[in-house]
């Protein structure tokens, strides 16, 4: 048994494993916290009893909640003089779902920006797993270069909040850091509103661009906000995966959620990203307020015809209660909308996820296709080689 001043701990919630816990990793970055990571490690759970400690931190996602709750009771059954609470950080928010606090808290009161260190992820038990998919490319590196997003779409835990910024230096040391010292292959942005501001979106790509990796934003493109420029800008710097928030392509459901778009601007935004990215997701959501099944099913019919990869998920509107541990995704989340029948909307998630099935076997199929290739040219050339 090893003795600590304090342990950090990432619950389970059985979801982006291939994500770090980006709160966590600044904080246990500035505390030097060994953090025992359960959601990209699950496995084995008694791990956690190989340390006594004086303090430990557990960082909430709400749809870990429970999951966490079950790592104090169980600690504290074995070192009742533990101090256990939750971790309160910058980044309060990751990928729509909020971090929750208990009653005692460790406050981080350094607000998002140049100020937080670079997350060190070898304090993870779980870095070998994260440095392992890096290296090879299959999992991106995580990077938020934003925070925040000041406009007021009702079902988004992000909304209506300011908008604040790393600067573009910053955000391009921390890529060339971990470039150099863990040799990413690939970065993704998870940021609320990545194109609030266009000059800086091109600002970042040009500082990016030398070193040579690739990238994609699925998460924080707002339609009317994207721009051609931005657009080649992106591609040029790497880019080779955007996402759109589109929700519905009808008028009157996005007005309901205050969205502040209308489906023509999503629409003109697609066409413009299609001329330089062959990989576009569209994020929809089954249920709207106002929505209906024949609404819905349009949506999916319009993201077929513009050739997206449709990520459809249910509605759940914000309430921190009532919404612990619910996640947006698959057959087995829970519906809460009452808009139209339950049955029908789980049919629409069903058909969606058909297409998401047919588009990735294909990519498959390409890809044994190029390895193929390649392998042939290769035999060729070390035929020559051998005749020579």
């Amino acid at each position: 048994m090893e003795k600590l001043d304090q342990l950090f701990v990432n619950p389970n919630f059985s979801s982006n494993k291939n994500t770090p816990n980006l709160c966590l990793a600044h904080l246990a970055t500035h505390f030097n916290a060994k953090v025992i990571d359960f959601n990209t490690r699950p496995e084995p759970f008694d791990r956690i009893f190989n340390y006594q400690t004086n303090l430990l931190g557990l960082s909430i996602q709400s749809r870990g909640y429970h999951s966490a709750l079950e790592i104090k009771n169980k600690y504290q059954n074995i070192y009742p003089q533990t101090q256990i609470k939750s971790l309160n950080g910058p980044l309060d928010i990751q990928c729509c779902y909020p971090f929750i606090n208990f009653d005692e808290k460790i406050d981080y009161q350094e607000k998002f920006s140049d100020a937080l260190p670079f997350p060190n992820y070898e304090l993870f038990d779980s870095f070998d797993i994260f440095l392992k998919n890096w290296q090879t490319g299959f999992w991106a590196y995580t990077i938020m270069t934003s925070l925040g997003c000041p406009y007021g779409c009702t079902y988004c835990a992000a909304h209506n909040r300011n908008w604040l910024s790393r600067s573009s230096e910053n955000c391009y040391q921390e890529l060339k850091q971990a470039k150099d010292k863990w040799r990413i292959k690939s970065f993704k942005i998870l940021d609320d509103c990545f194109n609030f501001k266009e000059d800086r979106v091109i600002e970042l790509c040009n500082l990016i661009k030398p070193l040579n990796l690739k990238w994609s934003c699925v998460n924080g493109l707002r339609a009317d906000k994207f721009t051609e420029k931005m657009a080649k800008a992106m591609q040029k710097s790497g880019c080779r995966q955007i996402g759109f928030g589109v929700e519905s392509i009808n008028n009157e459901v996005l007005k309901n959620i205050n969205k502040g778009e209308t489906f023509q601007q999503i629409e003109k935004a697609v066409e413009v990203a299609r001329k330089y990215f062959k990989r576009i997701t569209g994020f929809f959501i089954i249920g709207l307020p106002g929505s209906s099944y024949e609404k819905d099913l349009a949506s999916l019919a319009w993201a077929k015809k513009m050739r997206l990869l449709p990520q459809f998920s249910f509605y759940q509107p914000l309430n921190e209660n009532k919404f612990m541990d619910s996640t947006f995704y698959g057959e087995k989340t829970s519906i809460y909308s009452t808009a139209y029948p339950k049955e029908q909307q789980l049919l629409i998630y069903q058909q969606a996820q058909k297409i998401l099935k047919r588009k990735d076997n294909s990519l498959i199929k390409k890809t044994r296709a190029l390895l193929r290739y390649t392998l042939r040219i290769c035999q060729k050339v070390a035929l020559r080689r051998l005749i020579d």
